[in-house]
């Protein structure tokens, strides 16, 4: 898949999603960081995704605190920002479009919530014709109080690895093991 035009999708990764004094959390943040260091160096775009809540009494809306993409890996000029307002990335969104006027084929993905936003959106992004590669350790989710974080995480990886459609499929793999 290196040989095709790639671009890395950030998801959601809002001060309200990801907690930097969570030790798994700060991984993930860390992991994102490196992966976002590396597709920089080598100019392949990158795309957030920032979730606008459209629920009553939401902290993801515009002017509350929780609202921005987490500073430490913030866009650069030039990166795109888009709103979503489902779990759904390419859902009532220019995802799709932005894509395809890139000539992108296949998308690394990493960001929050794994069994939310990540999961539907890798799902869709298959859907819609491209090959994802997913970072294993690149994404994370809100504590469940019956579920463990890291089990969240573990299921999703490998579940979505299974995944394929027609000649389309998603790898899942360690952050640093992906080649852009």
């Amino acid at each position: 898949m290196a040989d095709k035009a790639q671009a890395l999708l950030v998801i959601d990764v809002q001060v309200g999603t990801i907690d930097p004094s969570d030790p798994i959390d700060s991984q993930v943040l860390q992991n994102i960081a490196d992966l976002l260091g590396r597709a920089r160096a080598r100019s392949v775009p990158v795309i957030y995704m920032q979730h606008h809540s459209l629920e009553s009494g939401d902290t993801l809306v515009p002017g509350h605190p929780h609202f921005p993409i987490y500073p430490d890996i913030a866009p650069r000029p030039g990166e795109p920002v888009l709103v979503k307002h489902s779990s759904d990335s390419f859902l009532h969104t220019d995802l799709d479009s932005h894509l395809k006027n890139l000539g992108i084929e296949h998308i690394a993905v990493v960001g929050c919530a794994t069994d939310y936003c990540v999961d539907t959106s890798v799902r869709s992004a298959l859907s819609h014709g491209y090959d994802v590669t997913l970072a294993a350790d690149g994404h994370v989710t809100g504590p469940d109080e019956d579920i463990p974080v890291e089990t969240i995480i573990a299921h999703h990886n490998r579940t979505l690895a299974q995944i394929a459609i027609e000649d389309r499929r998603i790898r899942v793999m360690p952050a640093a093991d992906i080649r852009l």
